[in-house]
């Protein structure tokens, strides 16, 4: 019948309705997901018909003479259809889908209308899949890989504060991998006691690349000491359950060692313990920090120190004490001034040439220059008494000195406001956004060749007999944060 209806459709296009309905729904199929299927059905639900539910058409007025029909159709093949006489009652707007149809694979389902007048309608598509088939193991059964060191070794402590307190297990690739996909991993102390350690979800990225089970070394932990059985079973969306992979056979011992490395001691902070603060107005460079006494360093390790974390601007690591020591290291003074009204992390490390040991980090709290200490912005012609307009060249010259820790590279931001001639608040004229330190400026201060200036168009703007004021503030961390200056407001006098 569908094929006759595309027929005549195609002949007399006025018998059927122009514009398509609305695609039909399944309620019970589960949420598409970036990169799975669309419109999985669950295998839990194909042991009965699956109802498909339709949107109300526009318009509908069935009589005894006039009946309406509902035809669906899956992929072109009609497999059920109802009919009505009178008025439609919304909880009979669904069809069903008869098991004898719910084959693996993907799925068009439309559904055809034809109204009292005898016109039939057409549906767009609604993509369902159904997936039949379960995950199938890689190689060996699925044994899990692990690293040499753990299959020669066993997962020890000192293992685990290697690599950050995680047994990675390499899962060997399976047929058909899916996102959604779900491995439940197991950590047995006798074969197959489906002890459940943890579970991974496939996400779109993991298709394109090897998949390891993160496996907790706290979880390992409380677990206990001993051969241990390591196994895994994947289910997929629809609800398709693997057989459980071979067990790959552990030795544990993961007792933590005690190993101790108290926090840094850094001299010019105040504080104790974890809790330090640094006052930039007491600070003087070179910064030291010192490995404490009592940290349990061996004669062939190696120290390394940071400052701040990877990807900041101040962040500094280096492993070369001062000269003459093993325990001091220096920090350059501009990542001291990078972190200025911010708090960071300073830590090291201890590296035997085979494992790394943190030592326990510490909180330092970077207090800004006092501005009592910081240069006051200078306007050419202005004086005690103000600034007089008429006087003023058409670009009036404006300067800054140097303040304590100006590198080259620091940020620089020199904004005017004021009020205008009608009271209101002036838009803030910019003399300088974000500029960059350059290495003469960090001898002469900004300004010197009078190569920064306030254009006088933006003064004859404002009010006579009033203040305008310059807000003057530096970055030392390009641009994250910023230290105000003093801020300078002159009387503009006409």
């Amino acid at each position: 019948m569908r094929i006759i209806q595309n027929w005549l459709r195609a002949r007399w296009p006025g018998v059927f309705g122009a514009n398509q309905l609305e695609p039909p729904m399944a309620p019970m199929a589960l949420p598409d997901i970036p990169g799975g299927e669309s419109g999985l059905l669950p295998l839990s639900i194909l042991d009965k018909p699956v109802r498909i539910e339709v949107p109300m058409w526009p318009i509908s007025n069935p009589t005894p003479t006039t009946p309406e029909v509902l035809w669906l159709y899956w992929d072109d093949t009609q497999v059920d259809e109802k009919r009505w006489e009178a008025a439609i009652p919304e909880d009979e707007l669904f069809v069903e889908a008869p098991v004898s149809v719910l084959q693996h694979g993907s799925v068009a389902v439309t559904y055809q209308v034809q109204s009292y007048n005898g016109v039939i309608t057409a549906s767009r598509s609604l993509t369902l899949t159904i997936d039949r088939v379960s995950p199938v193991l890689g190689g060996d059964e699925g044994l899990l890989l692990f690293d040499e060191e753990v299959t020669r070794e066993g997962v020890t402590a000192r293992y685990l504060e290697k690599h950050e307190n995680i047994l990675l297990a390499e899962l060997p690739p399976y047929e058909r991998p899916s996102v959604g996909d779900v491995i439940s991993y197991y950590w047995d102390d006798q074969p197959f006691a489906n002890d459940l350690m943890g579970e991974l979800t496939v996400t779109r990225e993991a298709l394109d690349q090897t998949i390891y089970l993160p496996i907790d070394g706290d979880e390992i932990r409380k677990r206990g000491d001993g051969q241990r059985y390591v196994h895994y079973q994947i289910r997929d969306r629809a609800g398709n359950v693997s057989a459980r992979s071979r067990p790959a056979v552990l030795e544990v011992d993961a007792e933590p060692i005690p190993r101790n490395l108290p926090w840094l001691i850094v001299p010019q902070a105040s504080g104790a313990g974890g809790d330090l603060s640094l006052k930039l107005d007491d600070y003087v460079a070179p910064l030291v920090v010192i490995v404490p006494a009592d940290a349990v360093v061996y004669p062939d390790e190696v120290i390394s120190v940071q400052w701040g974390v990877p990807g900041d601007h101040g962040y500094y690591t280096t492993s070369e004490p001062e000269e003459g020591t093993d325990d001091r290291f220096l920090i350059p003074e501009r990542s001291v001034l990078a972190y200025s009204k911010r708090t960071l992390e300073v830590g090291y490390w201890v590296r035997d040439g085979k494992d790394d040991f943190p030592g326990m980090p510490c909180s330092l709290k970077v207090t800004e220059f006092d501005k009592g200490g910081l240069p006051l912005v200078k306007l050419e012609g202005a004086d005690s008494n103000g600034f007089s307009l008429g006087a003023a060249p058409e670009r009036v010259p404006v300067s800054l000195g140097t303040w304590r820790g100006i590198a080259v590279g620091q940020r620089v931001n020199i904004t005017v406001t004021g009020v205008l001639q009608s009271g209101a608040d002036a838009p803030p004229c910019n003399v300088l956004t974000a500029h960059r330190v350059t290495e003469a400026q960090v001898r002469q201060g900004i300004g010197a060749n009078k190569d920064v200036t306030l254009p006088k168009a933006f003064l004859a703007t404002l009010r006579r007999g009033e203040t305008f004021t310059f807000h003057v503030e530096t970055s030392f961390d390009d641009g994250t944060t910023w230290v105000e200056f003093p801020r300078y407001s002159p009387k503009l006098i006409a």
